[in-house]
């Protein structure tokens, strides 16, 4: 499915209307109103969206990103609105639902990490985003997640919902009239020494050159799917991913060594730029949550002693791909894009 890449393209107006069906044969036909049913409705096109009920509290995706500046100066008070722009925007080509990122035009919100022993000179940068999720297909919830990338190369994941995130279902009662961000700044900082010390971790445990990319495959659930034929090797969209992760793997190896830091800088390049092909079925948002739930996990399970990189492979694989992090963003349904 394509994408929608430009903020233009997702501040259409929307309206809601009431819903009718038609009834009877060829000779004689009724319109009969739905009762408490309305439809959501792209007035730019007269394209349905949805079909709601009665305690549907629609947001367009204008007072989405509104409320996302404001949800910046929930998080760092400390700057001001105008501060703020939007530095990416990512939706299905249905309008269905959006992803709009808003990042801090200054240095001012940065943080480094130096990886002791390599390049100390030459820190790495990360800078914080926050991103608004809003939908009309009644699949996902209106969330407000925190992400980071690292600045060089926009390479960023998603951090957990349990650290820092804000979502509310599209009822009346759970968002009101707007949404409030009670926040307390000492989490994010948390959030930031946590992450610090999980580079660490990563930086010094060792993976070899010939495992990463099956190890990214596996995080990114970027599974080659089954054939009775035993031929999908030969598939040349799963023949160019694999070459894809193949020269990522090899340059973050050359340039970061051999350790689990620059497997999670092969993962955060490709979920923040996945490339367009058949095995690649999640959008950007999906994919850098996984991101940082593997962050997570991995640092926390490698430290343990009786830890072994190849039979976590061997978990990781076996695992069906039904994506635990899409369900925790969705309100109903599965997840289309």
């Amino acid at each position: 499915m394509s994408r929608l890449y430009q903020l233009d393209h997702l501040l259409f107006p929307v309206e809601t209307h009431p819903v009718f069906v038609e009834i009877g044969d060829l000779t004689q036909r009724y319109r009969v109103r739905a009762t408490g049913k309305k439809a959501i409705v792209n007035m730019a096109n007269k394209r349905v969206l949805n079909l709601v009920g009665p305690s549907y509290r629609m947001v367009a995706n204008k007072e989405a990103l509104d409320w996302a500046y404001q949800c910046c100066k929930a998080v760092f008070p400390e700057t001001q609105q105008d501060e703020w722009e939007v530095s990416g925007v990512n939706a299905p080509s249905t309008f269905g639902y959006c992803h709009i990122d808003l990042t801090h035009k200054t240095n001012a919100l940065d943080f480094e990490y130096l990886m002791v022993g390599e390049r100390p000179e030459v820190p790495e940068v990360f800078g914080p985003f926050i991103r608004v999720t809003n939908s009309y297909n009644g699949q996902r919830a209106l969330n407000f997640n925190i992400g980071f990338h690292r600045k060089i190369c926009k390479n960023g994941m998603v951090g957990p919902d349990v650290i820092v995130s804000f979502k509310f279902t599209h009822n009346k009662s759970d968002i009101g009239e707007a949404p409030k961000f009670d926040f307390e700044r000492s989490r994010l900082d948390e959030m930031k020494k946590s992450f610090l010390e999980y580079f660490d971790v990563l930086r010094n445990f060792p993976v070899n050159k010939s495992q990463f990319s099956t190890l990214a495959r596996a995080v990114l659930l970027l599974k080659q799917p089954e054939s009775p034929d035993d031929q999908t090797d030969e598939d040349p969209k799963w023949v160019a991913l694999q070459q894809h992760l193949n020269e990522m793997c090899e340059r973050y190896a050359t340039n970061l060594g051999e350790n689990g830091y620059a497997v999670l800088n092969v993962i955060t390049e490709f979920a923040s730029q996945p490339l367009d092909n058949l095995y690649v079925r999640r959008d950007v948002h999906s994919l850098q949550k996984l991101t940082g739930e593997w962050l997570i996990n991995f640092s926390e399970r490698c430290q343990q002693t009786s830890f072994s990189l190849d039979e976590y492979l061997d978990e990781l694989n076996n695992v069906t791909p039904t994506n635990q992090v899409e369900s925790s963003e969705m309100v109903q349904g599965r997840e289309v894009g």
